[in-house]
């Protein structure tokens, strides 16, 4: 939030209709920019296969291995990335700066050393040809790089340069599609896959260009954040619980031979993916993309402000009078920002299911996946909400609070669908799930905000002890 919020408060202190506007515009491109374009260039590429009469075997080998690289490189990524932006924020706030550009050369190495693996052990058994094997694991490969990226760019002030960025990359992709498909007439899924390749890799290398703008120093203490391992190991876990929650119950469809392999699909006997489940869950997760940036905009413009002034108040020459007069403004601030929230998420998701019912068969969706469709946006609905409040626990520090909600989300998910994986309900059980992580979501901030003094004043260790790293060794040595 470091970077992101010094850029809004400075877009929204313009006061105005179009300030609003160009604060959504730009959290919208910050949060979910990396994940749209991908949707978006994936889309496309689809399109122009089809319009094209490419034969349906390459065009499910195509989305399948987007599909994987997709899912997989998020699940990687998503156990570093909590952990990763609480470095990368304490770097900035204390001014260490200089330990940032190494942080992620560091982060990029060991998720290469994991991809390497998966790669091999993926790949190896498959009777795919080693072409294709190439350019989709490259786009895996690439997809880790600006996942990693994406924590960095939120700290970036220059947000028109990434916006030409993602313009540039979306632009020389589709040259590279058009070259390809129309002058050059290879529209396999090797071909789209060198195409996607071309522009996510111009993305990369501009996210690379802007970041070492900003972060121009590199220490060569490229390992020292592990340190963050022993310090907040929670932090690895709830962004690890957050991936799996969003994925693992798509995975359980695919491997769990549900109704004797009815759902599942096999595509160049090496990707199981289950189309009549996928396709739905899809489309119900663009249902909570605009929370999450109306989130990021309310917090930081608004509610941050009285957060900053309650905490400031404390560790500044304040009467109890004054600490608890800031504290009522931060509660206020905060119950009018979640309401707002969940009105609009509520709103948001009914015109979602009435497009949804109303759009979706037209493209070839029969009615259990509408069905399917239905639920899981529902569930959303109740996910964003609890995620949003998981976010809001860790403003105040609460990460006990924030696994406990994310575990119990996941650990239901993933047990309801198993239980399910053989019924005609297969979105109950992100609906069920969703409903009770937030309950707990909703019980654990109440608590923590009735308690709040305790919290800030009683439960803090009286003597910080210096323990050490478990890591220290190894980080001295691969410096």
């Amino acid at each position: 939030m470091a970077g992101i919020g010094f850029q809004l408060k400075k877009i929204v202190r313009e006061n105005s209709f179009l300030s609003r506007v160009k604060a959504y515009a730009f959290s919208s491109i910050v949060i979910v920019g990396p994940m749209a374009l991908c949707i978006f260039i994936i889309a496309s590429a689809q399109f122009f296969l089809t319009m094209l009469g490419t034969p349906q075997q390459e065009k499910e080998l195509f989305l399948a291995g987007t599909e994987y690289s997709f899912i997989f490189s998020q699940l990687l990524t998503g156990f570093f990335t909590m952990f990763l932006s609480r470095y990368l924020a304490d770097q900035i706030y204390s001014k260490n700066e200089n330990f940032v550009l190494s942080s992620l050369f560091g982060m990029i190495a060991i998720c290469m050393f994991i991809a390497v693996i998966c790669g091999l052990v993926f790949y190896i058994p498959s009777p795919l040809s080693w072409e294709f094997k190439l350019v989709s694991y490259l786009f895996f490969i690439e997809l880790i790089i600006i996942w990693l990226q994406s924590v960095y760019i939120s700290a970036l002030q220059e947000y028109k340069k990434i916006i030409l960025g993602f313009l540039l990359g979306t632009t020389i992709s589709f040259t590279a599609f058009f070259i390809s498909f129309k002058i050059l007439g290879f529209h396999s899924a090797i071909a789209s896959f060198i195409c996607m390749d071309i522009g996510f890799f111009v993305i990369l290398l501009s996210f690379f260009r802007e970041i070492k703008k900003l972060f121009p120093v590199n220490n060569k203490q490229y390992f020292n954040f592990l340190h963050y391992v022993d310090k907040y190991p929670s932090l690895l876990f709830i962004g690890f619980f957050y991936m799996v929650g969003l994925y693992g119950h798509s995975l359980i469809i695919w491997f769990a031979n549900a109704q004797q392999g009815a759902l599942e699909k096999l595509i160049g006997k090496t990707f199981i993916t289950a189309p009549v489940y996928d396709v739905p869950v899809f489309y119900a997760y663009l249902s909570i993309l605009p929370a999450m940036v109306m989130f990021v905009v309310s917090t930081e413009t608004n509610f941050y402000e009285k957060y900053k002034t309650y905490y400031s108040r404390i560790l500044g020459a304040f009467s109890y009078n004054e600490i608890n007069a800031a504290k009522r403004d931060m509660f206020k601030v905060l119950q009018r920002e979640l309401t707002v929230i969940m009105e609009f998420q509520v709103v948001f998701s009914l015109a979602a299911l009435v497009l949804g019912i109303n759009l979706l068969p037209e493209i070839g969706l029969k009615s259990e996946q509408i069905n399917t469709f239905i639920l899981i946006t529902i569930g959303n609905t109740f996910f964003i909400l609890m995620f949003i409040m998981m976010l809001l626990l860790l403003y105040f520090d609460d990460r006990k609070g924030s696994l406990s909600v994310i575990s119990i989300y996941t650990g239901s998910n993933l047990l309801l669908t198993y239980l399910f994986v053989n019924t005609d309900q297969l979105g109950m059980s992100c609906l069920i799930s969703a409903f009770i992580g937030f309950s707990v979501a909703i019980a654990r901030l109440s608590h923590y905000m009735k308690n709040l003094d305790y919290y800030t004043f009683c439960s803090q260790p009286l003597v910080v002890k210096q323990r050490k790293s478990l890591f220290q060794r190894f980080i001295k040595r691969v410096n």
